[in-house]
Formats: C-alpha cells, structure tokens, sequence
C-alpha cells in the first residue's frame, strides 16, 4: 500500500512538472544566464531553437543561432567582457501554439560587477521536443552605466 502511494505521489509530481511550462522556461532561462556567466557555450547554445533570430539591444540584427553563437564566443574569450543577465519578468503561455511570450529586464554588467547598460528584453520561446527554446528575441537599450561599454554598445555596428 505504501508503495503503491509513493508511486502515486511521483507520478504527481512528474506530471505537475510537466504541466509547468512557465517554470521550464523561467529553469531554461536562469541555465542560460549561468552558462553566459560560466562562458558555457555548449550550454549557451543549447537554449536556442535552431532558427533563433535576435535583435541586439543596439539595434543589430542576428539572424542564425550560428552567427549569435559566434558573437558570443568572441564576447567569451575577452577578459574585459560585459556579462549579460536576463530577468524575466512577465510569461504568457499561447493558448494557440507550442509558444510563449517572455518579457522582463536585462542588464549588461562590466567586469567589476557595475552596470554598464541595460533595458527591456521580449522573448518568443518554442516548445520543442528538447524543451522549451528560445525562437527569437528582441533587446532595448534604455539605460547607460558606469564605464565605457555602453558607449562602444550603442555605437550601431552592421
């Protein structure tokens, strides 16, 4: 009988992580802040759909996951780096499609921890056989920090 309980409880609790899609992605999100903090490009990556497209907060389009990738394993081998956070605020689940709607803040931090520049970020993730994917994003400077990055960053670049 007891036995028979706790297989109930697992099977519930497998299920209710299952039918959780705004906790997956807010997990997918947070795995992908900590492999950009980490310079994990592997774990980076493999938070992006394969047909990714971005919008840099300066206005530059990205549009593969491979050139995104690429633009990150450059950032990843400098030092003097801006690490970049994203925080969600606000996920609305599609009722229509395999898809959601992320928006919240985003922040790039100078390697002294200070903010060099930040804004407001909109999200689309697909749910795939993988999990939950990042499809596209769009990124919006707003405000400048300490330092030079933020000039160098708006400064659009093609």
């Amino acid at each position: 009988m007891l036995r028979h309980l706790v297989l109930i409880l697992a099977a519930m609790a497998t299920a209710a992580a299952q039918n959780n899609p705004e906790a997956d992605i807010r997990a997918a999100r947070e795995r992908s802040n900590r492999a950009i903090a980490a310079r994990n490009l592997k774990d980076f990556a493999e938070t992006l759909d394969s047909d990714a497209v971005i919008v840099r907060g300066n206005g530059v389009f990205v549009g593969s996951k491979r050139e995104y990738v690429a633009l990150f394993e450059k950032d990843f081998a400098d030092s003097r780096r801006v690490v970049y956070r994203r925080t969600p605020e606000k996920i609305d689940l599609s009722h229509a499609a395999p898809l959601a709607a992320e928006y919240g803040r985003w922040e790039g931090l100078n390697p002294d921890g200070t903010v060099g520049y930040g804004g407001t970020y909109f999200a689309m993730w697909r749910r795939t056989d993988q999990g939950w994917k990042i499809r596209s994003e769009l990124f919006v400077v707003l405000s400048c920090g300490s330092g030079d990055a933020c000039r160098s960053y708006t400064r659009r670049q093609e």
